[in-house]
C-alpha cells in the first residue's frame, strides 16, 4: 500500500474516531512512522485529505446500497443501523456523516459543502426506498417520504451517538427495532 493509501485509511479511522478537529497531520505521520512534510507530498493540506475521505466515503456508501439493493424496503432501512453498529463496534467509530456533522461549522467551508451533499445523497437514497415501501404498502402512508427519512435518520445518528457515550453499541440495535416498528405503525 502506498504512503497516501495509508494516509488516507489513518485519516479516515482518526475522523471516525475523534472527528476532523480532532486529529493533525502530525498524528498521521506519527502512525505512519514518517516525517509530517512527507504527508505534503500527497496533500496539499489536512483540507485536502478532508475533501478526499468524504469524496470516498460517499462512493463507499453508494457501494453498499447498490449491495443491499435487493433487499426488501424495510431490511434496507435495518440495514442503515447495522452499517452504524459496525461503526460503533470498530473502536466505538461513527459513521463519515455523524462524525463531521458534530463539527459542521468548524469544518473548512469546501468540505462543509461536501458534507452537506453527503447527507442530501444519504436522505434521497432513505427517500426513494421509503416510497416504494409505501407503495406496496409495506411502510406507513400517513407521513411523506421526506417526513419519515428525517425521522429514520435522527433516530439512527441519534442511537450512534447515544451508542458511543454510554460505550454500548446494541443501543443501536434497540433503535432499529423501534425505528421499523414506527415506520409500519399507521398503515
Amino acid at each position: 500500500m502506498s504512503t497516501r493509501e495509508k494516509a488516507l485509511t489513518e485519516g479516515r479511522a482518526l475522523m471516525r474516531r475523534f472527528g476532523y478537529t480532532g486529529f493533525s497531520f502530525q498524528h498521521i505521520a506519527d502512525k505512519l512512522g514518517i516525517k509530517k512534510p512527507s504527508l505534503f507530498a500527497h496533500f496539499d493540506s489536512k483540507e485536502s485529505l478532508g475533501r478526499e475521505l468524504i469524496l470516498r466515503d460517499r462512493i463507499e456508501f453508494e457501494k453498499w446500497a447498490e449491495t443491499i439493493s435487493a433487499f426488501d424496503q424495510m431490511s434496507q432501512i435495518g440495514a442503515l443501523f447495522e452499517l452504524h453498529y459496525r461503526f460503533a463496534c470498530d473502536s466505538h467509530k461513527l459513521c463519515p456523516l455523524t462524525s463531521l456533522a458534530g463539527e459542521f461549522n468548524s469544518l473548512p467551508k469546501s468540505m462543509r459543502k461536501l458534507v452537506e451533499e453527503m447527507a442530501t445523497d444519504q436522505q434521497r437514497w432513505l427517500e426513494s426506498i421509503i416510497r416504494k415501501g409505501q407503495k406496496l404498502k409495506q411502510i406507513r402512508r400517513d407521513l411523506s417520504p421526506k417526513d419519515l427519512a428525517q425521522s429514520v435518520i435522527a433516530m439512527a445518528y441519534g442511537a450512534q451517538a447515544l451508542a458511543r457515550v454510554h460505550q454500548d453499541p446494541e443501543q443501536i440495535r434497540v433503535a432499529k427495532q423501534a425505528t421499523l416498528r414506527y415506520l409500519v405503525e399507521a398503515k
